[in-house]
């Protein structure tokens, strides 16, 4: 009988406390990251265009609020996908990063429709709305993180590395007789 129940408490031990999953590589959380920074680049034009329309004077297009919650969303959708992603110790920092950079475009085109389109507008509002100058600094950070960590991706993965794309590390591909 202790015998069975010492097996049953380590099979359930096993179950609620499962080994730690193995930590991916730098190069591999790089490859995961770098198509969510491509997405997020290629939503910028977009948000710069809401940005610079709420900031117009006079009445919005009709359209805009519609046009402003698809960006705020996308960029919702890219702070949800991040959020999974596993990544190596040395990349959580460049995670966080990513996530504080989506959020930083999320709010600033939701707060920029959300003046523009509002039924009421204050003079507080008129003058928030004459202030906005796009996503700024911040949207530079996102498109030069997402170049720095292509052109790592790229010289690690690139020929010559201990990464190339075809067949893992250099060190366990049979040398190519000349």
């Amino acid at each position: 009988m202790r015998k069975h129940f010492h097996h049953v408490r380590r099979a359930l031990n096993d179950l609620l406390h499962p080994p730690p999953a193995p930590q991916p590589s730098h190069t591999s959380s790089l490859a995961t990251l770098l198509p969510l920074l491509d997405r997020a680049v290629f939503l910028q034009p977009q948000a710069e265009q809401v940005i610079q329309e709420c900031a117009a004077p006079g009445k919005p297009a009709e359209d805009l609020a519609q046009r402003g919650n698809a960006v705020v969303v996308g960029y919702w959708k890219l702070r949800r996908d991040l959020l999974p992603i596993e990544v190596s110790v040395v990349d959580r920092p460049v995670k966080e990063r990513i996530r504080s950079l989506l959020l930083y475009h999320e709010w600033s085109v939701h707060e920029a429709v959300d003046c523009a389109c509002s039924p009421q507008q204050t003079g507080k509002m008129r003058i928030a709305r004459a202030q906005m100058r796009g996503l700024g600094a911040p949207g530079t950070r996102l498109r030069e993180l997402r170049q720095d960590l292509s052109a790592e991706y790229a010289a690690l993965t690139g020929p010559g590395s201990d990464q190339e794309e075809n067949g893992g590390p250099a060190a366990c591909r049979p040398s190519q007789a000349p």
